[in-house]
């Protein structure tokens, strides 16, 4: 059977009853080693009477080794026919090899110097072709005066022992492969004292081989589980329990551990598997963890902050305040610098919010970009400290993308007979009027700081502005916009390129020419400033200017291949006057042209790349 389709029950199992096997035959074998050797000792006479009858194979040879007698089971055990055996060599019937003539020649001369002969194992090869094993008693047959005439051999088959000998080692030999091919970890011990394991063991609990000399498998169980395994162990259990252990470094492991009693180097053992469980607990307290948690700020969560609402908070909680927070900014700092510095503000107000908090409040994340405070058995004076410290460091706060504001709104629960959801939904409203409040403010802080955020990134991005400023004014005015359009053009020469504060240094500023993907990135500055106007309510109405104003008048522009009059008449103004001032004053990558040469561009691009109308404007002013 090969080992592959050997399970770990069935190869145990096997192994076991061959164990059994060969020890009842031992125990047989006893018995008639008993019987045999009383045999020898008989009289000729009487060794010859039972020669017949005797199921042990029995025969005699002359002196000179040739065989006089034998009875039915030598004839059973070699195959031949008594013709076949009477009249010939011992030595040439019994054996396969003339090695062991020799052999026997020396026992023949032992026992003719009065010297007992020890036992000694024959195989012979049977008619059919099959080897038979026996193990061979000699005695002496004398004569009246005592001389050695002969010998009389008793022949015990022990075939069938070697065969489960055989099969026992090839056992063995396949155990021994599946403990060291076992992904389990197997240790083999005498009440406890080790034996053996395999290397997952080792591993299970990062020690070497020479780390368990003189050790018992319950050093490496934990003091709380021992008594539990002895227990087990002495019950000869074989299904599993759980226990956990230690690691060389003191760290805890789980592990499901199934054993059986098991004969392994001639002796009953006990085997314990040890299935580690270690990433499942882990998990399951992951996962109980992130029940009550927010996997995120690691704060607690709604529901955790609804189950105590509920079960936990009495009389003697009271008066019991609730601030909520309203991160503002998080959808534009997702949409402008994507969702990992999204999360990186989210954590950054989770560690203020639990700093300004006392011991005793409870922290929550309430939703998506808002908080939860809970302060039992708090004052007016303890909440406004709270909102005080709160606000002072979102206010000293620099290192961010946008300024770090929050809008919070707080309520109280001063009696058992005032509702849960109306006490808080109070703290929402209030919130909500105080996001009302300073809306304006607010986005204005922002705007601003990815204004500075732009103009750090390219020194030319002020003087850039306030230059397209008067010239888009005057280009504006020449085709007769009204007063609502300029005004838009002149917060547009501002702001459209907002997107690239989401561009790279490396990109933005890099003197040579931009690769394929480099491109790719620069391209997408468009769409991250529309985003960014969209969801700031002052500047809203140029969100769709800034999107155009890299679109071509013959369709081929990005990031909607808009052609014509698609794009917004502001998007076609700014597009020639930001061409113009990049040409005549140049960029990181780019050297300055004359402003003839720049002029004679924007002609040659008429009506490819610009408005022809526009540009025959422009030039003209």
């Amino acid at each position: 059977m090969d080992i592959e389709k050997i399970t770990k029950t069935q190869l145990i199992n096997k192994l076991i009853e061959q164990h059994q096997r060969i020890k009842r035959l031992e125990r047989r074998s006893e018995e008639e080693i008993d019987r045999i050797k009383s045999t020898l000792k008989e009289d000729n006479g009487k060794f010859e009477s039972l020669t017949e009858t005797n199921s042990i194979g029995i025969l005699t040879i002359d002196d000179k080794g040739i065989i006089n007698s034998c009875n039915d089971s030598i004839l059973e055990f070699s195959g031949y026919s008594r013709s076949n055996l009477i009249g010939k060599y011992f030595s040439k019937r019994v054996s396969i090899s003339t090695k062991d003539i020799p052999k026997y020649l020396s026992i023949f001369k032992n026992i003719l110097s009065g010297k007992e002969a020890e036992p000694f194992e024959i195989a012979q090869h049977h008619k059919d072709g099959q080897i038979r094993y026996g193990e061979v008693y000699f005695g002496p047959i004398k004569e009246g005066n005592d001389r050695i005439s002969g010998f009389k051999l008793i022949i015990r088959d022990i075939s069938n022992l070697k065969e489960l000998e055989e099969q026992l080692k090839d056992s063995e030999e396949k155990f021994d492969v599946f403990l060291e091919t076992s992904i389990d970890s197997i240790v083999l011990h005498d009440n406890g004292k080790i034996i053996k394991v395999n290397q997952p063991f080792l591993d299970l609990f990062n020690i070497d081989i020479d780390d368990l000399k003189g050790k018992s498998l319950l050093d490496f169980i934990s003091e709380d589980c021992r008594d539990i395994l002895e227990e087990k162990i002495e019950e000869s259990y074989k299904g599993g329990f759980e226990l956990h252990g230690l690691k060389s470094s003191g760290s805890k492991v789980y592990f499901e551990v199934s054993g059986q009693d098991i004969f392994y180097d001639d002796r009953l053992v006990r085997m314990e598997i040890l299935h580690d469980i270690s990433d499942l607990r882990k998990a399951e307290k992951k996962i109980k963890y992130l029940k009550f948690h927010d996997s995120l700020t690691e704060l607690y969560n709604r529901s955790y902050l609804e189950k105590v609402l509920g079960n936990v908070y009495r009389e003697r909680h009271l008066p019991l305040n609730f601030i909520i927070c309203d991160l503002n900014g998080l959808k534009l700092v997702n949409d402008t610098f994507g969702y990992n510095e999204g999360d990186k503000l989210l954590k950054r107000v989770a560690k203020i919010l639990k700093y300004c908090s006392r011991k005793e409040d409870i922290v929550a994340r309430w939703g998506g970009d808002e908080f939860f405070i809970l302060l039992p058995r708090s004052t007016p004076g303890e909440v406004e400290d709270v909102l005080y410290k709160i606000r002072n460091i979102c206010a000293s706060t620099k290192d961010q993308k946008i300024p770090l504001n929050m809008s919070m709104g707080i309520s109280a629960r001063t009696s058992l007979e005032q509702n849960f959801i109306e006490v808080i939904r109070e703290a929402e409203d209030n919130m909500y009027t105080n996001k009302l409040l300073e809306r304006k403010s607010i986005y204005n802080s922002i705007i601003t700081s990815f204004e500075r955020m732009l103009w750090e990134k390219s020194h030319e991005t002020r003087d850039h502005a306030e230059r397209l400023k008067g010239m888009i004014v005057r280009l504006g005015k020449s085709i007769s916009l009204p007063q609502s359009k300029l005004d838009e053009l002149v917060l547009l020469s501002t702001l459209h390129d907002i997107g690239k504060v989401a561009v790279p240094d490396s990109i933005l500023m890099k003197k040579g020419k931009l690769n394929k993907d480099e491109w790719k990135v620069i391209r997408r500055h468009p769409e991250i400033g529309y985003n960014i106007a969209k969801s700031t309510p002052q500047i809203a109405m140029v969100a769709e200017d800034i999107l155009a104003h890299h679109e071509w008048w013959d369709g081929s522009g990005y990031p909607q291949s808009l052609k014509g009059d698609e794009i917004p008449v502001n998007s076609r103004i700014t597009s020639i006057v930001d061409a113009y001032d990049v040409m005549t004053m140049g960029r990181p990558y780019k050297e300055p042209i004359p402003i003839k040469d720049a002029k004679e561009e924007l002609i040659r691009c008429a009506g490819t790349q610009f408005s022809p109308v526009l540009v025959d404007k422009f030039v003209r002013i």
